[in-house]
């Protein structure tokens, strides 16, 4: 199974220089943008003989930029394998693209 930690590694390097991975942080932390912000929210578990037998988790991933010009991020979030983009939202001013990774 694969750790929160090496996803977090692979959103850093979408992001590169340019900004932060952040996984679940708390309400005080100052974030810079761009970054992206995720949680574990869902696994999918194939059971063989009544038993787990491989268990993938799912995470929400955020894509949090200060304009709608973000495609180099969000094209290279999209050729992840499993991840599928959600939604869109603007809140603050910011733009929040919302994406479903399984992990």
């Amino acid at each position: 199974m694969r750790t929160w930690n090496e996803l977090q590694e692979v959103l850093q390097g979408i992001l590169g220089n340019d900004g932060k991975a952040y996984f679940q942080p708390p309400e005080n932390l100052k974030l810079k943008y761009p970054c992206i912000v995720f949680e574990r929210n869902d696994a999918r578990i194939v059971r063989a003989d009544n038993n787990p037998y491989v268990i993938t988790k799912r995470y929400v991933v955020t894509l949090i930029t200060k304009n709608a010009d973000n495609d180099k991020y969000l094209d290279k979030l999209l050729m992840l394998p499993m991840c599928s983009f959600d939604r869109q939202f603007i809140s603050d001013n910011l733009v929040h693209e919302v994406f479903n990774i399984y992990f």
